[in-house]
């Protein structure tokens, strides 16, 4: 028993810390509100990451079914027959542009990447903004407790 009043005495001792202190009082619903507005930010920031991979699985699903295409119009051509030079020719000319599609498609596709973690990390470091700005006027207001 005596270890929970030597417990009870150190948790008053600290809770009238403040009071003794006059220190202000925290604002409860003041930290409440905040903290539902940084997940609500969270949330935001979360839907901007989902429809940024939303976009970008889609763009990659439609260069597959072009790179698909292209390879199909290939093989017809190639089933064709015809002069060897005229195939290597082919073979060459498919190479290239399937060696500059994948730059492109790579590059796109980084794109699409950087916007969506910039559109997320924008909520959120507006969010802790907003935070720093309201705990910055709660330190500067005089005399609130």
């Amino acid at each position: 028993m005596t270890g929970k009043k030597s417990t009870e005495d150190l948790a008053s001792m600290f809770m009238n810390f403040g009071k003794d202190m006059n220190l202000p009082a925290p604002d409860l619903e003041a930290l409440v509100e905040r903290h539902r507005k940084n997940l609500q930010a969270l949330e935001e920031a979360t839907k901007a990451a989902g429809s940024g991979a939303t976009t970008i699985l889609s763009r990659q699903r439609e260069m597959v079914q072009e790179a698909m295409a292209e390879i199909s119009q290939m093989a017809e051509k190639m089933k064709a027959g015809g002069d060897p030079k005229e195939m290597m020719s082919a073979q060459a000319d498919f190479a290239r542009k399937s060696f500059e599609a994948a730059l492109k498609n790579t590059s796109e596709i980084a794109g699409l990447a950087q916007k969506s973690g910039a559109e997320s990390f924008k909520v959120l470091q507006a969010s802790m903004q907003e935070t720093l700005e309201e705990l910055r006027d709660a330190m500067t207001k005089p005399g609130k407790k």
